[in-house]
């Protein structure tokens, strides 16, 4: 093995799969900045846990592809567009405040760390498809290179990620308008995903092999708006449905107005009766 070669094919592959994720991570380094439920440790574990995942399917071999094909992995980008319709939704719903409780805290960060690794499974067809067949044509020690380095750039990706948020300029224009391009960003991203990964031109040869015609691209469509409108419909139900439990009720106006206690009696100054001269 040599390891110069090794270590440039590493990079190479690295910066081919990867340099796509730096827009996922501006993407949730920019939600971090408005966000009380993920942080950038969080985003930064997520990223990890995710590319883990990613590797450890990758080192399994060919096997795997026969079993996972890359392909079908880019449909989980329908996931970002629902969540950017779910972030959208919320613009008209007040959030909570549960800063002081520490459960809803750590499972809030738990969910961001998860919801992180998720998203960069979903965007990891691609490496999916190019680790299976590198890893399985090198040496051992190779692979350890690899794996190595992958960790390495991964770190610096994160951190030129958090670098441009930490931009005054930057951080300032997206506080202004995060709530209104987290939307579009997750969106954006999930269409990103399905169109490099080709799932659903693979789909739709697959449907048409198998029943000789050309019902793919039919079934497709009516297959992906079906999801998304029960889906969006479901999130619209909850948003209203969240809306009225956190609606104030009469009896908390009422206690509102109650609560109002006047200056006490004893604070009060009294004037002397005035006299008739």
């Amino acid at each position: 093995m040599q390891f110069g070669a090794t270590l440039g094919e590493a990079c190479a592959t690295f910066a081919i799969t990867n340099v796509d994720d730096l827009f996922v991570l501006i993407t949730f380094f920019a939600e971090a900045t408005t966000s009380r439920t993920i942080s950038p440790l969080n985003i930064v574990l997520g990223q990890y846990l995710g590319f883990t995942v990613i590797v450890a399917i990758s080192m399994i071999g060919f096997g795997v592809a026969l079993v996972l094909p890359p392909e079908p992995i880019g449909f989980l980008g329908l996931l970002p567009i629902l969540l950017g319709i779910w972030k959208f939704t919320n613009l008209f719903l007040p959030e909570t405040d549960d800063e002081g409780d520490l459960e809803v805290s750590t499972t809030a960060a738990v969910k961001g760390v998860l919801k992180v690794a998720l998203v960069t499974l979903m965007n990891g067809g691609d490496n999916i498809g190019t680790y299976i067949p590198l890893f399985s044509q090198v040496e051992r020690g190779a692979i350890a290179v690899y794996v190595v380095t992958y960790y390495i750039l991964l770190g610096l990706l994160c951190l030129a990620a958090w670098s441009v948020m930490r931009q005054k300029h930057v951080l300032a224009l997206v506080q202004k308008y995060v709530d209104y391009v987290i939307p579009l960003l997750y969106t954006g991203l999930g269409i990103f995903i399905i169109v490099k990964s080709d799932c659903y031109p693979w789909t739709i040869e697959q449907i048409n092999k198998s029943t000789g015609s050309s019902p793919g691209q039919g079934t497709m469509a009516g297959v992906t708006t079906f999801i998304l409108l029960a889906a969006t419909c479901a999130m619209a139900w909850y948003t209203v449905a969240q809306r009225r439990t956190h609606a104030p009720t009469p009896e908390d106006t009422l206690a509102t107005t109650t609560n109002y206690v006047p200056d006490s009696p004893s604070t009060v100054q009294t004037l002397p009766p005035a006299t008739n001269n």
